[in-house]
């Protein structure tokens, strides 16, 4: 009798943890807000010098630099950078030419779980250009296109590459490849406030036509040969809110005559540091 006793009592136990277990209501999961359908970011960055896969665009000076962006559907988007350069002035050595540089670029870009690819084209303007010493205005400009993925391996590191390509280095009508591949590590917090910080690297080799042909008036296009170079850099940064202080070393392999003839300046390619304040955000963010 007594383990019937027993049995019975675990029973109805057991139904009256069921029953309360039934009626303890089931919290629904909350599927994430769908992303809005446009948004238009925004932003501004003082350098102390302005390096493009590691060459000085501004002859080792400061540069001021600005971009907007519109997005729509989580999927597309437009692009407008510009920044103050001096490499068309180097070239023409005289003045009338273009200090400034206007990069239109447009594609798709979407992240799927940890995956995220951008895909799209750029068009690098240098407007201002005079037609002296028989140099049109437009001799400079070019375009390129590329394919850029990135993984995020956990949630404070992220690896990607990206790969360029033109038929038209430099408006040289050579061809040009560049790939690198680039790694962040960062932490969207310090402390539980709202700094923020990380570490991130670069490596990247630039493919040019083993003939690469320059132009620089009055003397025409002329060829030298450059296959092509390595360029790095590696960095940190602290971030703070939706501004962003950068502490960067940039290098190149690069000497100083091929120096020379990519950007006209043989100072322009040597290992640097730079510093760069920048601000961004947008107008969804702002809400």
């Amino acid at each position: 009798m007594k383990k019937l006793a027993i049995i019975a009592s675990s029973m109805l136990f057991a139904g009256a943890a069921a029953a309360a277990d039934m009626s303890v209501p089931v919290k629904a999961v909350v599927a994430p807000p769908p992303p809005p359908a446009w948004d238009v970011a925004f932003g501004v960055t003082l350098t102390s010098d302005y390096v493009f896969r590691g060459i000085s665009q501004t002859n080792n000076n400061a540069a001021v630099q600005g971009f907007v962006e519109l997005q729509f559907l989580d999927w597309f988007y437009l692009n407008v950078w510009a920044s103050n350069q001096n490499w068309a002035e180097n070239f023409l050595g005289v003045g009338g030419s273009s200090s400034l540089e206007v990069d239109f670029s447009g594609g798709l870009r979407h992240t799927w779980g940890s995956f995220t690819l951008d895909v799209g084209g750029i068009y690098y303007a240098f407007p201002g250009n005079a037609d002296l010493l028989g140099a049109s205005p437009d001799d400079f400009n070019y375009w390129e296109i590329y394919a850029k993925p990135s993984y995020a391996l956990t949630d404070w590191f992220t690896v990607g590459m990206a790969l360029n390509w033109t038929s038209d280095m430099y408006a040289s009508s050579t061809d040009g490849t560049a790939l690198s591949v680039n790694a962040k590590a960062y932490t969207t917090s310090l402390a539980g406030s709202a700094f923020g910080a990380y570490v991130s690297g670069e490596f990247g080799h630039q493919w040019l036509d083993d003939t690469f042909f320059t132009y620089t008036p009055p003397f025409g296009v002329f060829a030298v040969g450059i296959s092509g170079y390595n360029w790095w850099n590696v960095g940190v940064g602290v971030t703070y809110k939706a501004a962003t202080l950068d502490l960067r070393y940039s290098g190149s392999d690069l000497n100083e005559f091929e120096c020379a003839t990519l950007i006209g300046k043989n100072t322009a390619c040597g290992d640097k540091f730079i510093a760069s304040l920048s601000f961004a955000t947008s107008f969804n963010q702002l809400k």
